[in-house]
């Protein structure tokens, strides 16, 4: 959170010492200074202790000193605003992608807010150059949402799209709707609707399902290490397998217009959807969005998944005070501890520097990398949001609908006017390249410098333009930090980015003090106030 560091941690502190005759030795440091002479007495030697009385006035005017200095407290130094970043540094701090026409994706924002010292979110993305000729026209948006450690979520940052894109490229093409689209969406074809559901939609959800087991069984393998007597191999092969991840994967197919949405863990994908309202006799029409959440979080407070693990745990206490085995959500990539038998878990504890196993594991494994896949028909006009559980802490899924409704309201035209875009990028890889993979589509980072809002309004959450409207009381809203803030949601619209709008109303909304406070706490206090927050915004 600082911009300030501490040149030293500790400033020298230069000290005089007064210099005593040779005769005389300093033996403490309190306001009494004795002095040691050696006198010869009787032909013996004796040490003895005597105040010097040629110090006396000189010992009277140092005490003086002392009593003044210990009057004198200490002022704690005011903070100054060059000391601390701004909270625009963290909310404009995302990357911003305008994708080649025929992907069917007009524009696509990332943003990670970070809580711990080192964000266990991570964001990747592909989109294609060209979805004549590339072997995989599909885009892929990817979150994952790492905990115990970052490794899990950045290694998949690195490989699950690659992997997953790889799989669906081996299926047999039963679609070949290249020559229907001129803008990326099919406005007359309605066969395509067949993609939904049936064989075809089974057979790539399964595809999906177990190109995410294979990475989570590959990473929490123990053979190579119980092979081998050393710790060091077993500690960095399993690295990764000892940390754990969510995973959110959003993958659009632009012949068929589908979104695809696989999810594992407790992160969230909800679209919008622009639909008019009233026009009437006495009224006047507007802009309000539906609602439609593509996955379900995967959590305590989920009753199918705790119908799940009660029946694959019959008479264990799996779920105890909404969390699964002591973690948030009920399924993750590595967490390996909660995966490998018990007799595996005793062999790396006693010869690999493992884990002691846990006083409530009995019957591994508990937590399962295997997503839920939907399928949903894009129209043109939805726009995407992906998020970590940090935002939804914060916000309802209607909530950051409407916001970013709110939000297009008065940056409609930075989304869809072309011209408004920057030039698309030069050049693409296949996802074959992971190195590639972030970088596929244009880069844009928005200045933290802001222009004067046009809006200068506040709201509150029934002020959103919802299809169905939010309750006044807020009776309906089951997140946790605006209480645990003791603030009340009161919501703006001033921001640039839909990213940094979402943040920002995540983090204080229109009680800009509030915001600046939550980004000044520092880790590891900050995670009581704020968990790492990642987003991604996607418009259709």
């Amino acid at each position: 959170m600082f911009r300030y560091w501490n040149k030293t941690a500790f400033r020298h502190i230069q000290s005089t010492r007064r210099r005593i005759p040779t005769a005389s030795l300093t033996v403490g440091i309190s306001t009494t200074l004795l002095c040691l002479t050696s006198l010869a007495v009787a032909g013996r030697n004796h040490t003895t202790i005597r105040l010097d009385s040629s110090l006396e006035d000189e010992i009277s005017s140092e005490e003086d000193k002392l009593k003044q200095t210990a009057q004198e407290r200490f002022q704690r130094p005011r903070w100054v605003d060059e000391e601390w970043l701004p909270a625009e540094n963290f909310l404009y701090s995302g990357p911003t992608w305008w994708p080649k026409k025929r992907a069917g994706i007009v524009r696509c924002d990332a943003l990670i807010v970070t809580s711990n010292p080192e964000s266990e979110d991570s964001i990747a993305v592909y989109f294609t150059e060209d979805p004549k000729t590339d072997y995989d026209s599909r885009s892929y948006l990817a979150l994952f949402d790492g905990h115990n450690g970052i490794s899990m979520s950045y290694f998949l940052s690195q490989h699950l799209i690659t992997h997953v894109a790889n799989a669906l490229s081996k299926l047999p093409q039963q679609f070949d709707m290249s020559g229907i689209f001129d803008d990326g969406y099919d406005h007359d074809h309605h066969d395509s609707a067949s993609s939904l559901s049936g064989p075809q939609h089974d057979l790539i959800s399964d595809t999906i399902k177990q190109a995410f087991k294979d990475i989570d069984d590959a990473m929490i393998d123990v053979t190579e290490v119980l092979s081998s007597p050393s710790k060091t191999n077993a500690i960095r092969t399993l690295r990764h397998a000892h940390s754990g991840s969510c995973a959110l994967l959003s993958i659009y197919e632009p012949e068929t217009r589908t979104l695809r949405v696989a999810l594992t863990g407790d992160s969230r994908a909800v679209l919008g959807r622009k639909v008019q309202e009233g026009g009437g006799e006495g009224t006047e029409k507007r802009e309000v969005y539906e609602v439609l959440v593509l996955s379900q979080d995967q959590n305590a407070h989920n009753p199918s998944e705790v119908a799940r693990l009660e029946a694959e745990h019959p008479g264990e206490q799996v779920v105890k005070d909404g969390r699964v085995m002591g973690w948030g959500m009920a399924r993750a990539f590595g967490d390996a501890a909660y995966k490998w038998s018990l007799d595996i878990q005793k062999q790396l504890y006693e010869r690999y520097l493992g884990d002691p196993i846990r006083s409530n594991m009995k019957t591994p494994p508990y937590l399962t990398a295997e997503p839920e896949v939907t399928a949903t028909r894009i129209q043109k006009g939805d726009f995407l949001i992906m998020a970590s559980d940090g935002l939804w802490d914060c916000l309802t899924s209607e909530e950051a609908v409407g916001l970013l409704g709110l939000w297009l309201s008065t940056n409609h035209d930075s989304v869809y006017n072309s011209s408004s875009s920057p030039p698309p990028p030069s050049s693409s890889s296949s996802p074959q390249d992971p190195s590639q993979i972030q970088t596929e589509a244009q880069y844009h980072e928005t200045p933290p410098t802001l222009k004067s809002p046009t809006d200068t309004n506040t709201y509150l959450r029934h002020q959103l333009p919802l299809k169905i409207p939010l309750d006044k009381d807020g009776k309906d809203d089951k997140t946790v930090f605006y209480p645990w803030w003791r603030a009340k949601k009161r919501f703006v619209n001033r921001d640039e980015n839909p990213t940094a709008h979402l943040a920002r109303n995540a983090l204080g909304g229109a009680d800009s003090d509030l915001t600046e406070a939550l980004m000044s706490i520092t880790s590891p206090r900050s995670r009581r106030y704020r968990d790492d927050i990642g987003i991604i915004v996607a418009f259709f």
